[in-house]
């Protein structure tokens, strides 16, 4: 990502736990969000003088409401999303997410797919539902007589980026033949646009595609595969 994107998707983690802090912070990177952390108020208010963040997100408590009191009466942070996290049900703070007066409420631990869409609500103009990982997964054509033979790199249950030197058309449907989890899983997809190899230093060539046939099992092993690479090393693999 360029510079002008890491600022649209910079967020500030304000949590004083430190375990809660570390799988915030590692699901936000694995959304491909840049984070900084603060440990009070105090010390979050410092960080959005300097560099207000596209969202904040807080434990709640003492620390989250008595932030997002501060963020909203001043004047240059009054539209920066807050999102707070809540280790049980408070309906009062669900009734000002209703409202509009906080982004929203998560339980905790975080359920990495409403986590997901919480954040994609807050830092984008048009939000993505589903969610996507960076991934490198052996793939083929299959109806390519040379084998075809490509990477997926970004992947979602409803679509992918097959990394490839030969692109084939927009619009076309193409089969491909994509190894997750050691099973070869057969899909086909449409071609929804292109990137050359000499488009620039950090355009990857290849395609991005959108499923138009694929089986329940299927849908539901890429899925699995998902949720297990967003939860790796925090113990979150959503509900």
């Amino acid at each position: 990502m360029d510079a002008a994107e890491r600022a649209k998707r910079y967020v500030l983690v304000v949590e004083t736990n430190v375990d809660d802090r570390f799988t915030v912070s590692m699901l936000l990177q694995r959304f491909g969000c840049t984070i900084c952390s603060a440990h009070s108020a105090e010390e979050a208010m410092e960080f959005l003088t300097v560099a207000p963040p596209a969202a904040v997100v807080s434990e709640d408590g003492q620390l989250g409401t008595g932030l997002l009191a501060r963020i909203k009466k001043d004047g240059r942070f009054s539209d920066v999303p807050v999102i707070l996290l809540t280790a049980s049900p408070d309906h009062a703070l669900e009734d000002r997410a209703r409202r509009g007066e906080i982004a929203a409420v998560l339980r905790k631990p975080v359920d990495a797919e409403a986590f997901y869409r919480a954040i994609q609500a807050s830092v984008e103009k048009t939000p993505r539902k589903n969610i996507r990982v960076v991934t490198y997964l052996p793939a083929k054509l299959a109806n390519d007589p040379a084998g075809g033979d490509g990477y997926v790199t970004v992947l979602s249950e409803y679509g992918m980026f097959f990394r490839t030197l030969e692109p084939r058309e927009v619009h076309a449907k193409v089969p491909v033949d994509i190894t997750v989890k050691g099973r070869s899983i057969p899909v086909e997809a449409v071609v929804l646009y292109t990137c050359e190899f000499d488009e620039g230093p950090f355009k990857e060539p290849g395609m991005g595609m959108k499923f138009s046939k694929i089986s329940d099992d299927a849908r539901a092993l890429i899925r699995d595969f998902i949720l297990e690479q967003i939860g790796a090393g925090t113990g979150n693999r959503g509900t």
